[in-house]
């Protein structure tokens, strides 16, 4: 089936009560032309356009023209038409970020906890080298344009990212503290086209070795937005969120 010609020929308002009325039953051209109030001249290029697109059928039985309904086309039109009501991973995100933009407020403070099946050395390489971050610093639909991070307090920490569309968004800041192999904490604040933050946000992440894997605790602070920074305030949880999945894929 052509379905955009189906629904097209479907759309018009006429087609529309003919479909209707012949869901109930098949009936005669006669009967269709009477019950929508058309000449039946008119009725019959209306089923012609309709059994053109093969929603349905005309058969001659005897003197008589029924006009029925094609259910064999009609379920593959709803096959598809399913699909388009069936819901994706991407549309569950883009939902809780939408939830998210009507809640926020000023300041966030999200903790994460994942499991890593990994060694503390491997889990740590990747949070603090520059080329290990950039395989899993972004959320879905983002490149890596840029990374730098090291295990040193006072190191600076910067994050640019490129949208499908070429869109880049930079976010900067500092190594506030570092206990080797255990914890490391940094500002990673989005800037604006001149370099300021649009508000402040702190990283937080704890590893706790046990025998086969390493817990991995992150908390994101973030604090200082307007109402014209709360869509990216909402997509620090969603966004951290994907990234430390990635993170769990990039180490197995």
């Amino acid at each position: 089936m052509d379905v955009q010609k189906a629904l097209v020929a479907m759309g018009e308002p006429t087609r529309f009560r003919i479909l209707s009325l012949l869901a109930s039953g098949p009936r005669t051209v006669g009967e269709v032309a009477a019950a929508v109030g058309a000449l039946q001249p008119q009725t019959t290029k209306h089923l012609q356009l309709l059994e053109a697109a093969g929603i349905i059928t005309v058969e001659r039985i005897g003197r008589r023209r029924l006009a029925r309904v094609d259910r064999d086309a009609v379920r593959e039109l709803a096959d598809w038409l399913s699909g388009l009501a069936s819901s994706t991973e991407d549309d569950e995100v883009l939902q809780q970020y939408a939830d998210a933009v009507r809640a926020a407020g000023t300041a966030v403070d999200i903790l994460f906890e994942r499991t890593l099946l990994a060694s503390p050395e491997a889990v740590w390489r990747a949070w603090t080298d520059p080329a290990q971050a950039a395989r899993w610093w972004a959320p879905r639909h983002f490149d890596v344009v840029r990374c730098s991070v090291a295990a040193e307090v006072g190191a600076a920490v910067e994050l640019v990212l490129r949208e499908g569309d070429g869109t880049e968004y930079t976010s900067a800041g500092v190594v506030r503290f570092v206990e080797p192999g255990r914890r490391i904490v940094f500002d990673l604040s989005p800037l604006d086209a001149t370099g300021r933050p649009f508000f402040e946000v702190v990283v937080d992440a704890t590893l706790e070795p046990s025998d086969e894997s390493v817990a991995l605790r992150v908390r994101i602070a973030a604090e200082g937005a307007d109402a014209a920074a709360a869509p990216m305030l909402a997509g620090l949880e969603p966004g951290w969120s994907q990234q430390l999945d990635r993170l769990g894929e990039l180490l197995q």
